[in-house]
């Protein structure tokens, strides 16, 4: 998966925005449980599949990585920005090698 660096300034809590595109995400129109998958990977696939649909997909993919920074893969948990937690520690462990996060 090719990550682009695109300048990131990341929301916060008390940004007006913040709250916005989180409620566009596509998975908010689904039962939590699919996004918190086990391990059958017919179960993440389809949690990834709400996330190819999704009109923030890069917004949360941004602010998911820089929130989680350098957490173990096993404590991330769920699919989001269609990626595992495994999945999501890569991506960062990647970007951080490259001097693209901090």
């Amino acid at each position: 998966m090719a990550v682009h660096h695109t300048p990131y300034q990341r929301a916060t809590p008390t940004t007006p925005t913040v709250i916005d595109w989180r409620r566009r995400g596509a998975c908010g129109s689904v039962e939590p449980e699919v996004m918190f998958p086990g391990t059958k990977s017919e179960d993440i696939d389809a949690a990834k599949a709400v996330c190819t649909r999704c009109p923030v997909y890069r917004t949360c993919l941004r602010d998911i990585i820089r929130h989680e920074g350098g957490i173990h893969p096993d404590n991330r948990h769920g699919v989001v920005a269609a990626l595992t937690g495994r999945e999501r520690h890569a991506v960062w462990r990647q970007l951080k090698r490259r001097g693209l996060i901090t």
